[in-house]
């Protein structure tokens, strides 16, 4: 993957500007708690080196919710800010026909619901695609149910996840568990 694709950009007036670089942000893997009998865990992992990130692992699934549990998601603080901007452009390979999302918190995170966040959904193909997901486009969510009454605040936004969710896969009602996998 070359340095362009290996980047977040923002774009600003119709220009590309570097965000981050993936591969050196310091990224936090949060899974979901599922671990009940007979489910199994859902289980993965982060791969980081000089050129790009990778995540991958096995959602868990709860037959009695037809699959719709099991969640895993990286998350890294983002080092400037997007005020001004349309959205960010990013590139990556994940497993074929996936949906995986972009997660941005703001601050208003902290709602007593739960954690707050801005979500945008794509699917990949297996090979290595690029993307451009224009803030507009987010939509709120709490616990990865839309929400109405808020709107994305730009100049606070502070950290950005790409996540995989079975609830929002076009097969969620396959019980079995899921293999996935995102380079960026």
């Amino acid at each position: 993957m070359n340095q362009l694709l290996a980047t977040i950009l923002l774009v600003v007036n119709q220009q590309r500007i570097p965000l981050l670089y993936p591969y050196e942000a310091d990224w936090l893997l949060k899974n979901d708690k599922t671990e009940r009998p007979g489910v199994g865990k859902t289980i993965s992992s982060i791969e980081q080196d000089k050129t790009h990130v990778l995540m991958k692992g096995q959602l868990a699934s709860l037959p009695a919710t037809n699959g719709r549990v099991g969640f895993s998601l990286i998350e890294t603080h983002v080092p400037r800010s997007v005020d001004g901007s349309e959205g960010i452009i990013f590139s990556g390979r994940g497993t074929e026909s996936a949906i995986f999302s972009v997660l941005v918190k703001d601050d208003q995170w902290n709602q007593p619901e739960g954690t707050l966040t801005f979500q945008w959904n794509f699917e990949t193909n297996g090979k290595s695609q690029t993307f451009f997901a224009k803030w507009s486009e987010f939509t709120p969510t709490i616990r990865g149910k839309k929400v109405s009454g808020f709107s994305l605040d730009l100049t606070t936004v502070h950290s950005l996840s790409f996540q995989i969710s079975r609830s929002h896969q076009n097969k969620w009602y396959d019980t079995d568990p899921l293999d996935f996998e995102w380079e960026i």
